[in-house]
């Protein structure tokens, strides 16, 4: 990222921000549509509630079709870039051609993820950790949803405590990133992020990943 800024952090910038995007804009009609009818005395709080709950429902599902098609062409940009290539900008939205199996796979880690979590964090990083090569496996190997998330899975296995302490570390990373009124996590933090992912699953293949000359 230091040598080459703008070759490898904005493409993958610009993809994360067309990845949250369309969340963002329906979070925001959500937002206006109930702060205006609350300020009406006519409008019934159930119906209110269920619009609310709705367009929230909506808008996560759009998150994750987003997210599994942006990520396919993110994780190509990665590999490539870890690999000692220089990408075009426009592999980043080349996600069509993995976008059902990484959808799949996305829906059914976004399951784990969040049970994980929910039981003290803990567990929630330790399946980040362990499923941190999915989406290459998809990408670089052409695997379904279940055979990517059993293979990462396998594959960081002799090193499950350094996978977590990667989790660990990405997560904060990330914060920190977003503290900084989000531009550092979305010019930083993620690209960074990303291209650590790519680093791993090259090392967990026994392929080593090298700079651009």
């Amino acid at each position: 990222m230091t040598k080459n800024f703008g070759g490898v952090a904005v493409p993958l910038a610009v993809a994360t921000l067309v990845w949250w995007l369309p969340y963002i804009i329906l979070s925001g009609v959500r937002g206006g549509l109930v702060g205006a009818m609350s300020t009406s005395s006519s409008v019934d709080p159930t119906a209110m509630m269920a619009l609310s709950a709705g367009i929230a429902v909506v808008a996560a599902i759009v998150l994750v079709i987003s997210q599994a098609y942006m990520m396919g062409g993110m994780t190509q940009f990665a590999l490539r870039v870890a690999r000692g290539e220089r990408p075009e900008f426009g592999v980043v939205f080349s996600g069509g051609r993995t976008f059902v199996p990484m959808l799949g796979a996305t829906f059914l880690a976004g399951i784990g993820l969040n049970i994980g979590f929910a039981l003290c964090i803990v567990p929630g990083l330790f399946l980040m950790g362990s499923w941190i090569a999915y989406t290459a496996f998809i990408v670089d190997k052409g695997m379904g949803p279940v055979a990517a998330l059993s293979a990462s899975w396998q594959a960081t296995a002799p090193y499950r405590v350094n996978a977590l302490v990667y989790a660990i570390l990405a997560v904060l990373a990330s914060f920190a990133g977003t503290l900084a009124c989000c531009v550092g996590a979305l010019l930083i933090s993620s690209p960074m992020v990303m291209i650590g992912n790519a680093y791993i699953y090259l090392k967990l293949n026994g392929e080593q990943p090298r700079l651009a000359t």
